[in-house]
């Protein structure tokens, strides 16, 4: 009988142990538009208020690669994340994840802008001067996934005025924001693609850089950087989410003011959804299809080819957007 009784409650335990749900985690993915380092500290203030406002244990992951972090919101390494508009698109076309939330800036903007920059002491006062001689300044170009670095300025500043990076400057290179920045200060390059919100940080934080630059060109509005989540998190823990930062800093907590204002100046987010992405989703077939049209490698048939695929794909993403948009 006691051997019955033990092997019964092996059983039970078994049971329960399948039975019983495991306790949430949320891996936290963030964009480096810095260094890793940095991003982190800036941020783990608001994850460590997360964790104990959820009851959920939030881990982070930092990567000044865009694919890194987009990548492990398809399968599943991470769960929820900041990224560029840009790359928020991919992981939202891949069906796997939904933003819910966007970053609101302490003017209370409702974006930021794609900026070039020079040297303050050189000799670019604006574009013409640099659509006028072809061939003579060296270019630093954001990497190309991101937004303001490179989406932006190629559409509105170069496509618009019929040039190509690649005939006009005498060199073209390619990093992140960190990048383009330092290249700039070192005069590695003459021009170079940057973004308002890391000036407005270096302004507060390294004004003596701040001094050294000149912006020579601005661009339209960007919509303010998303926060997504995968589709797949329990209702409840979305809900959560979603009230986390929708309320994060609206209350009189000096702290969380704080956090915010290290993060990117900001003073809170506000809630969102997958119709924030539909200007970029615009901008990102225009600029397939530029490139389809001017790729010299491709016969009249594939480039036909390649416009129907591309039609056909922007299609399907724009009616997702919409959709986002009338719900």
């Amino acid at each position: 009988m006691k051997k019955i009784v033990m092997l019964v409650s092996c059983l039970l335990l078994q049971a329960w142990s399948v039975a019983a749900p495991a306790a949430e985690k949320l891996v936290f993915g963030l964009i480096a538009p810095t260094d890793a380092e940095d991003t982190r500290r800036r941020w783990q203030p608001l994850l460590d208020d997360l964790s104990k406002a959820t009851g959920v244990d939030v881990q982070v992951v930092v990567s000044g690669r865009y694919d890194d972090v987009v990548n492990g919101l398809k399968n599943n390494t991470v769960q929820v994340a900041w990224l560029s508009n840009k790359v928020a698109l991919e992981a939202v076309e891949s069906g796997k994840a939904s933003v819910f939330a966007k970053m609101i800036r302490l003017d209370g903007s409702k974006g930021y802008n794609s900026v070039l920059i020079t040297q303050a002491s050189g000799q670019l006062q604006n574009t013409d001067q640099l659509f006028a001689q072809p061939g003579v300044f060296r270019f630093a170009d954001g990497e190309p996934n991101s937004t303001s670095g490179h989406l932006v300025p190629t559409y509105y500043l170069f496509s618009k005025n019929k040039v190509e990076p690649a005939r006009l400057f005498r060199q073209v290179r390619s990093g992140s924001h960190k990048d383009n920045l330092k290249a700039v200060l070192h005069s590695e390059v003459d021009v170079a693609t940057y973004n308002s919100e890391g000036l407005d940080l270096l302004k507060t934080e390294a004004p003596a850089d701040f001094k050294k630059l000149r912006v020579i060109w601005t661009s339209p509005l960007i919509p303010n950087d998303p926060l997504l989540y995968r589709k797949d998190l329990s209702p409840a823990l979305k809900n959560k989410l979603e009230d986390f930062f929708a309320n994060y800093g609206k209350r009189a907590n000096a702290s969380q003011k704080e956090t915010l204002r290290a993060i990117q100046n900001l003073s809170g987010f506000a809630r969102s959804n997958d119709a924030q992405l539909k200007p970029i989703a615009d901008l990102t077939l225009f600029s397939l299809l530029r490139q389809n049209l001017n790729d010299t490698q491709l016969t009249p048939e594939q480039k036909q080819k390649r416009f129907d695929e591309l039609s056909a794909r922007f299609g399907k993403l724009s009616a997702i957007l919409e959709s986002a948009r009338l719900n």
